[in-house]
């Protein structure tokens, strides 16, 4: 009997663990532009991006901006982000979180579903078609929401042969690390050309600086955008985020 009770006590805990997060996709069917907000230290490409590193004032400025979610840096090695940054966000904030990460291993899925993460990135360069599908099932099944993100045509042709809905668009050249916001105007037109467009949400990263930025990639149509080094550069981000027309 006693062993009954504590089955069942345990079937309403793991009930609790399986609820539906917070939905990136939610914010993403707003009229309006969505901008998932980026906490980042450092990167590979520029080194130290925000030497006064303080998350929970970067967190703070980026809801008070009005931003749809938040993507935060969990690889230590290359970026200086860690787990720990986004467990201490997580109780600052009910806005979505992504987990920005490279993802190779379902067990750093499960990691992220623990951690506090509401979505995850898939990044096609780095995963086969069998890897994007098995984790996007797995996704699925902890409720989890996953950001798929391509940085040219093959890549693209390659998600939408699986059950992706938010496709994030790089507009990082990873040979040479050159950066061309062209790369998310010819990707959504051939999502567009495939009659694909209206079953994906279509968020664009990378190289993104300037009103003129936005107003461009508001006019290709994309549903949001992924801002970072722009944002930790800024003295205010806030400031920065209302220059760049995004609250």
């Amino acid at each position: 009997m006693i062993l009954d009770k504590i089955v069942e006590h345990k079937k309403e805990e793991v009930k609790k663990l399986k609820k539906k997060r917070r939905s990136l996709k939610e914010k993403l069917k707003s009229d309006k532009i969505s901008l998932l907000a980026e906490i980042k230290k450092a990167s590979p490409s520029k080194g130290l991006i925000q030497p006064n590193f303080k998350p929970a004032a970067q967190l703070k400025d980026y809801e008070e901006a009005g931003a749809a979610g938040i993507s935060i840096l969990t690889d230590h090695k290359f970026f200086q982000g860690s787990n720990q940054i986004l467990k201490d966000m997580r109780e600052l904030t009910e806005l979505p979180i992504l987990r920005k990460e490279f993802i190779i291993d379902s067990i750093q899925i499960y990691e992220s579903f623990f951690i506090g993460a509401d979505v995850v990135l898939l990044i096609a360069a780095i995963l086969s078609d069998q890897q994007l599908q098995s984790f996007l099932n797995l996704c699925k099944e902890l409720k989890l929401e996953a950001i798929v993100e391509v940085h040219n045509l093959e890549e693209l042709k390659r998600v939408l042969k699986t059950e992706a809905e938010i496709i994030g668009i790089n507009n990082r050249d990873l040979n040479d690390f050159s950066v061309d916001l062209k790369t998310t105007a010819d990707l959504n037109a051939e999502l567009e050309k495939l009659d694909q467009r209206d079953n994906h949400y279509l968020i664009a990263e990378s190289g993104i600086k300037s009103r003129e930025d936005i107003d461009f990639l508001k006019k290709i149509g994309v549903d949001g955008v992924l801002i970072g080094e722009t944002l930790m550069k800024a003295e205010s981000p806030a400031a920065k985020i209302k220059e760049l027309g995004l609250n």
